[in-house]
C-alpha cells in the first residue's frame, strides 16, 4: 500500500553499497555541488520537521557558475533536500556529519550522483518502493539496526503494514545504541507504544468529533455494528482512488450491521466537503479540521489512508483492510 506520505522527500536513487556503519560524531558536514547547465541562482537546504511534517529551511546560498556550498554540524544523520531556484524537483541527502559531493544537471535534479555519506550510500541502495514494501522493508529493518536510515524505514513500516506485537519488538531491541539518540528513532518509539495501545484484539481508544453539521459523533454511540474508521483526506490522492471501492462495499453491505465512519485530516472545510459530495460519501464523515491532531496521535496515524476495522464490541480486529478483504471478513462473520 502506497501512503500519502511527503513521498517527494524520499525519492531513492540506485548507488549500492556494502559498507555498515553506526552513527558517530564529526566536526560538520560540507556539500559541494555543480549543477550542469545552470549559471546563477539560490539553492536552499531543507528538512521535514518530524512533528508537523512542515518543510524548515535550514540554509541558502547563491548558486554561482553552476556551483554552490554548504557547511554546517548535525546532531544526528538526517535526511534533507536541496531546492534549486524554487524548482519542484529536489536533491534528496540522507546527511550526515561528512563530506558530501554533488554532481546533476539542471533538467535532471532527481538524478544527481551523490557522494561521501556513508548513511546516504545506504539510501541509495533501495528503490522508493522499499521503504513501503514489506519485504524488503523488514529487509532493510533487521539487517541494518546501525543505521539512521533503518529506523527511518521502521518509522513508515509501522504505520502502513500489520506487522505483530513480537516482531515489533524485536525491531524495536535490534537498533544500536547510536540510532536509539536520533529523531527518527524517537519518534518511531513513541509510535511504537502507540501501536501497542491500538493492536488488534485491542479496545479502539474513544473519541467524539464533529460531522459535515457540526454534531458531535461519539464511537461509542456506533458500538453494535462492525465500524471502519477510515483516516483520509480531500488532498490525499491514494484515499480519493480507493473512496469508489469503498462506497461500493458500503453499499453492498448496507442490510448488515456495518457501516464506515471517514475521519479527515483536512484543514480546509470547503475542501473536505467538497470531496465528501465529489466522491459521493454516503456515511458520516467527521473532522476537527486541524490535520495531524490528538486524535490522529491516539491512533498512531502518521500516513493515510489509514483504517481500523472494529466489531461490534468496540475491539480492533484488522487495520489497512483492502476493500475486497473487508467483503471476506464480514461474509465469513455473518
Amino acid at each position: 500500500m502506497k501512503a500519502q506520505i511527503n513521498i517527494n522527500w524520499i525519492i531513492l536513487l540506485l548507488c549500492l553499497s556494502s559498507c555498515r556503519t553506526a552513527v558517530q560524531p564529526a566536526d560538520g558536514f560540507t556539500i559541494n555541488a555543480t549543477i550542469n547547465g545552470l549559471e546563477d541562482g539560490w539553492a536552499k537546504l531543507v528538512k521535514l520537521d518530524l512533528n508537523t511534517n512542515g518543510q524548515i529551511l535550514v540554509d541558502s546560498t547563491i548558486i554561482q557558475n553552476g556551483a554552490f556550498s554548504f557547511a554546517g554540524h548535525l546532531e544526528t544523520p538526517y535526511l534533507h533536500s536541496i531546492i534549486i531556484n524554487d524548482a519542484p524537483e529536489k536533491i534528496h541527502i540522507f546527511l550526515e556529519n561528512s563530506p558530501v559531493s554533488i554532481i546533476a544537471d539542471i533538467d535532471a535534479l532527481e538524478q544527481a550522483q551523490v557522494s561521501g555519506s556513508k548513511e546516504d550510500s545506504l539510501f541509495r541502495a533501495y528503490d522508493i518502493e522499499a521503504i513501503f514494501d514489506r519485504k524488503e522493508g523488514m529487509e532493510i529493518m533487521l539487517n541494518y539496526p546501525g543505521y539512521v536510515f533503518s529506523a527511518f524505514t521502521a518509522y513508515y513500516q509501522f504505520q502502513i503494514h500489520n506487522i505483530s506485537i513480537d516482531t515489533l519488538s524485536m525491531i524495536m531491541d535490534r537498533f544500536e545504541e547510536p540510532v536509539r539518540q536520533t529523531p527518527y528513532y524517537q519518534h518511531l518509539e513513541k509510535l511504537y507504544t502507540t501501536l501497542m495501545r491500538v493492536a488488534v484484539s485491542q479496545p479502539a481508544p474513544a473519541f467524539s468529533i464533529p460531522d459535515t453539521n457540526g454534531v458531535t459523533v461519539d464511537l461509542a454511540d456506533l458500538k453494535g455494528k462492525y465500524v471502519l474508521l477510515d483516516f483520509w483526506a480531500s488532498w490525499c490522492a491514494p484515499c480519493r482512488m480507493e473512496n469508489p471501492q469503498w462506497v461500493e462495499v458500503y453499499q453492498a453491505n448496507a442490510g448488515r450491521d456495518f457501516t464506515i465512519l471517514g475521519i479527515s485530516v483536512d484543514e480546509d472545510r470547503e475542501k473536505w466537503l467538497k470531496a465528501i459530495r465529489k466522491d459521493g460519501l454516503p456515511w458520516i464523515n467527521v473532522s476537527n479540521l486541524k490535520g495531524w491532531d490528538e486524535l490522529t496521535d491516539e491512533y498512531g496515524v502518521k500516513a493515510i489512508p489509514q483504517n481500523f476495522l472494529l466489531d461490534p464490541d468496540g475491539t480492533i480486529i484488522g487495520k489497512n483492510i483492502k476493500p475486497a478483504d473487508l467483503v471476506a471478513i464480514l461474509h465469513d462473520r455473518g
